[in-house]
């Protein structure tokens, strides 16, 4: 088992990695993509380092920023989890750095891909230490043909935006994204929501109304009612959009 990880200029560059890498028959066992700000967040979680490693981080952010000219507000991160004999992860692993090249990506290094999905993990507990700041916020998950990924994210991005205006709510909201899952027909996108809520009447009613608004532009951007995690209650009023009539009467 080996992990690794690539530095894209951008986040279509990173996509674009991504759709490549899915028809190329070298598929590792987990690959992810993250946005800018969930890049420059989990970078922010990193413990102290220690002066030499400290030394390195400075030295490959100077040639990532200085000598690539990579925008910091810009760039985006995968990591990569490749499994199987000695022979094949090698295998695996020099063809996927070399078809991340082809879309301008760097390496990252092995400790920043195992971090990586160590802050899948984090995501959890973060959530709860944010609740003593004011913040509150979800997660929430889609499928979305390749054709409509920069769409839908900037569709939910932008409604976001305009959600935090109509409400009125203080600061600035907080809204990432990353892919999890790749497939030949599209990928799995989780969505990271969160916003300010110190002197907010009745903000995990607000939370609630605002996450179905989102729900509704993913559906109308062509996402799907979701991945993996189901419908429940909170998403039952989309199921008309999913299933035909004759299907719900059945149920």
């Amino acid at each position: 088992k080996q992990y690794g990880s690539v530095v894209f200029p951008n986040f279509k560059a990173g996509t674009d990695f991504l759709y490549e890498l899915t028809r190329a028959g070298i598929a590792p066992a987990s690959v992810r993509l993250v946005d800018n700000f969930q890049f420059r967040f989990g970078s922010a979680l990193r413990p102290r380092a220690s002066f030499m490693k400290a030394a390195v981080n400075k030295l490959q952010k100077s040639y990532l920023l200085r000598v690539k000219k990579f925008d910091p507000y810009q760039l985006v991160a995968a990591t990569i989890v490749m499994e199987g004999a000695v022979d094949e992860v090698k295998y695996q692993a020099q063809q996927i750095y070399k078809l991340a090249e082809k879309h301008g990506g760097i390496a990252g290094g092995e400790g920043h891909g195992k971090r990586g999905y160590m802050l899948t993990y984090a995501i959890a507990y973060i959530r709860d230490f944010l609740l003593q700041y004011h913040v509150i916020g979800e997660t929430f998950e889609t499928t979305v043909p390749w054709s409509k990924i920069q769409t839908l994210c900037d569709a939910v991005a932008k409604q976001v935006d305009e959600q935090h205006l109509a409400y009125k709510l203080p600061g600035k909201p907080y809204i990432s994204y990353r892919v999890t899952q790749c497939y030949h027909s599209g990928v799995c996108i989780y969505f990271t929501y969160g916003f300010y809520v110190k002197g907010v009447e009745k903000p995990d009613e607000i939370l609630r109304q605002i996450e179905h608004t989102l729900r509704q532009v993913i559906m109308d951007t062509g996402g799907s009612i979701s991945h993996h995690h189901g419908v429940g209650k909170l998403r039952k009023d989309f199921m008309a959009q999913t299933l035909s009539p004759a299907s719900i009467d059945l149920l």
